[in-house]
C-alpha cells in the first residue's frame, strides 16, 4: 500500500457533498463514498467538472465487513439512512430498504490510498473503517461521528494521540469541566439549540446553500449540516483520550450543564497523530 497522499481526503459518508465542495475548494483531491443512489446522482450533476478532471472520485457504495450486497434503509430524513431500520426511522421519519453494494474498507485504502485527512460519518457503521486503517501508515487527521466510546479507544489503539470532541452545531469544542466559554447558555441559546435539533430531526439538512441561521456562531463559512474544519483547523487544544473520554461520559451522564442530556446531539470526534 501507497504511503499517505498528503494531498487527498475520503468524504465517507457525502451526504449532500457540502465536505466534498470544502475540501476541493480547499486544493485536495477528494475519494467521496455514499450508499444513497439518489445522492449520487444528485453528486454528479454538481461535482460534473472535477469528477471529469480528476480530482474527484465518487464510489456509489456502502462500506461494510464484506464486499457483497445488503439491504440499506433509505430515510425520509436522509441523514438517517442506514443498514439500521431503527436509525433511518428515527424521530418518526419514514424509510424503505433497497439493496446496495458494500465494500470493504480495507480494499478501498488499497485501491485509492491512505488520505492525510479521513472523514467518516456512515451512522453507526463508522468502526469498519477504523478497524480497516493499517497502524503503520495512518492518515494525519481523522473523524466520526460520537457513538462507540470504543471507537474513541480504537483510534487510541492504532497510534492517535491528540483528540477534541466537536460540537457539530457551532464546531466548538466540548470540555468538561467547563472553561468560561463553555459556560451554561441563556435560556434562549438553549431553545435556539433544540430548535436547531428538531428542525434536523424532522426536515433533514438545508439544500446546498440555503441561508440558514445556526443557533451560535460557528467557526468559518460552513454549511449547515456538514462536518465544518478539521485538523489543526478544528476549534481549542488538542487533549488526551482520557480527557475527551471524561467529556464524552460526562455528557453522556449530563454533568456538562445540557438541559437535557438524553436528547440526541451530533458530536464528532477529531484525532491526529
Amino acid at each position: 500500500m501507497a504511503p499517505m497522499d498528503a494531498d487527498l481526503i475520503y468524504d465517507v459518508g457525502m451526504h449532500q457533498g457540502d465536505d466534498t465542495a470544502a475540501y476541493l475548494e480547499a486544493g485536495y483531491r477528494v475519494v467521496a463514498i455514499e450508499a444513497d443512489p439518489t445522492l449520487v446522482a444528485a453528486a454528479r450533476d454538481r461535482f460534473a467538472e472535477p469528477l471529469a478532471e480528476g480530482r474527484l472520485t465518487l464510489l456509489d457504495c456502502a462500506i461494510g465487513p464484506e464486499n457483497d450486497r445488503r439491504p440499506f434503509w433509505i430515510s425520509s430524513n436522509s441523514e438517517y439512512s442506514s443498514f439500521s431500520r431503527q436509525n433511518a426511522s428515527k424521530w418518526g421519519t419514514t424509510c424503505h430498504p433497497i439493496e446496495v453494494r458494500t465494500r470493504r474498507f480495507e480494499d478501498v485504502l488499497e485501491e485509492y490510498g491512505i488520505p492525510y485527512y479521513l472523514k467518516v460519518d456512515i451512522e453507526h457503521a463508522d468502526h469498519y473503517c477504523l478497524e480497516a486503517l493499517p497502524p503503520s501508515d495512518l492518515p494525519a487527521f481523522l473523524s466520526f461521528e460520537k457513538d462507540r466510546l470504543h471507537d474513541l479507544l480504537l483510534a487510541r489503539d492504532l497510534g492517535y494521540s491528540r483528540f477534541k470532541l466537536i460540537d457539530q452545531e457551532t464546531f466548538r469544542q466540548l470540555i468538561y469541566p467547563p472553561e468560561p466559554r463553555a459556560a451554561p447558555k441563556t435560556l434562549w441559546q438553549r431553545l435556539a439549540r433544540r430548535l436547531g435539533r428538531l428542525r434536523r430531526a424532522f426536515v433533514g439538512a438545508p439544500p446546498p446553500g440555503a441561508d440558514v441561521d445556526l443557533p451560535a456562531a460557528p467557526l468559518g463559512d460552513y454549511a449547515y449540516g456538514s462536518s465544518g474544519p478539521f485538523g489543526e483547523d478544528t476549534d481549542g487544544p488538542w487533549r488526551s483520550m482520557e480527557a475527551v473520554a471524561l467529556t464524552w461520559l460526562s455528557f453522556d451522564l449530563g454533568h456538562t450543564g445540557a438541559t437535557d442530556p438524553a436528547y440526541e446531539d451530533w458530536f464528532d470526534v477529531h484525532c491526529a497523530r
